[in-house]
């Protein structure tokens, strides 16, 4: 693919999860309402996910928790506890859910398909226990219907754009329950002009060598490094950035074995560290520690010049790794050149929002320069190719074409 093919792509993306942006958030404010509600009292909000919505709506618990002090619990279930419950995964929601569903003031849920045996579940005992549902769908939403609560429908069957706007209406949802916030519509404008502002040429640049470093990576049998070195919501947008070159990227692609990726630690592993070294930047250096020479690694940093960056970014290049660097702050350009990339200047949340999106547009190159390899067209792939090769059809979420 040529480098216009990678920037353009990257502009019509980008254009795109505008759009269903401002899709949704034409309901935005019935959906402040219903946080506000639920929230007022120092209410329970419980939030449930599958894949890259398991990050999303995380985020947004999180969200709640630091910005408006409320006391809202991470309803995701640890892997452990999924793996011991996987027999029973039509119920592995709601069966916590229905042990304290009294004392649950709003249920959030996130689906791109909204047919999900274990959201649907969850969702009818909502129902049936009348507890009000905000549940984020892909499409026109009239696959869901709450007894109570609000369909907030993207407007696209699009799977990744469909997360992408998720992830973005929802935090600044939960930010309009900040006193010290602005209003929706200002923070809603003000992440638009953002998004407009993202430079796709050298986004496109970007996104070329990645998209080469990882293929091969793949390819070779290469560690692929997906690390956050000061947490904070950027960790669960490299949770959800490694699911996506662990699982999708390969999604479909004959004979390709399972990527090699080494992300943040478990939580095992993060007590763990911080109870004995709580300098943030010691996890970071002790996971590249076992890095190779060839190795891809790809740090997503608030601020590029910021101490612990800048030691993740020497224990990276001591390695001799493939170093990519996602950041907001510091120089706009550096010696990486096209190995770095800025987002525009945006909040911790909306940056999780952003750092997402590249992540989306890796797993698509990615995946159509793999297809190449069994002779796939990949070198002849336009923009409008890149944007129709979302994993809903992959997934049977929907056969409804998608336009450019």
């Amino acid at each position: 693919m040529t480098p216009a093919v990678y920037a353009d792509f990257a502009r019509a993306y980008v254009t795109e999860v505008g759009h269903a942006v401002r899709r949704m958030l034409t309901r935005g404010t019935e959906a402040v309402d219903l946080l506000t509600k639920a929230t007022a009292d120092g209410g329970v909000v419980r939030a449930f996910g599958n894949g890259g919505s398991s990050a999303i709506v995380r985020s947004a618990l999180l969200q709640l928790h630091t910005g408006a002090g409320l006391p809202v619990n991470d309803a995701m279930m640890s892997p452990a506890t999924m793996a011991y419950t996987a027999q029973n995964y039509r119920h592995v929601f709601a069966l916590p859910l229905a042990r304290d569903i009294d004392r649950v003031d709003l249920v959030v849920v996130a689906s791109v398909s909204g047919r999900s045996a274990n959201i649907c579940e969850a969702v009818r005992l909502c129902a049936d226990n009348r507890v009000p549902v905000l549940a984020l769908v892909g499409g026109d939403g009239t696959q869901m219907e709450p007894a109570d609560g609000l369909v907030w429908a993207t407007g696209t069957t699009d799977q990744q754009i469909s997360e992408d706007a998720m992830l973005t209406a929802l935090t600044l949802a939960a930010a309009a329950l900040d006193p010290h916030e602005e209003p929706l519509p200002a923070r809603q404008e003000r992440h638009l002009h953002a998004l407009s502002a993202v430079d796709t040429g050298a986004l496109g640049g970007f996104l070329r060598e990645a998209t080469e470093a990882v293929a091969d990576a793949i390819r070779s049998r290469r560690r692929i490094y997906v690390l956050c070195p000061d947490g904070g919501p950027l960790a669960l947008a490299g949770e959800h950035f490694a699911h996506n070159l662990s699982w999708d990227a390969p999604l479909g692609v004959e004979d390709v074995q399972p990527p090699l990726i080494v992300s943040d630690p478990s939580l095992a592993d993060m007590s763990a560290i911080y109870n004995d070294h709580p300098d943030p930047a010691y996890g970071v250096c002790y996971q590249l520690s076992s890095a190779s020479p060839q190795d891809v690694v790809f740090l997503l940093s608030y601020d590029s010049a910021g101490r612990t960056t800048r030691e993740a970014v020497s224990a990276a290049e001591a390695a001799g790794t493939r170093l990519f660097l996602l950041h907001r702050d510091g120089p706009g350009r550096s010696g990486a050149g096209p190995r770095h990339f800025r987002l525009p200047q945006v909040d911790d949340f909306a940056l999780a929002a952003l750092a997402q999106s590249v992540a989306h547009l890796l797993c698509r190159t990615t995946r159509a320069a793999l297809a190449a390899d069994h002779g796939g067209p990949a070198a002849g792939l336009s923009p409008r190719d890149l944007m129709a090769r979302d994993l809903a059809p992959l997934r049977e979420l929907s056969d409804t074409p998608q336009s450019l």
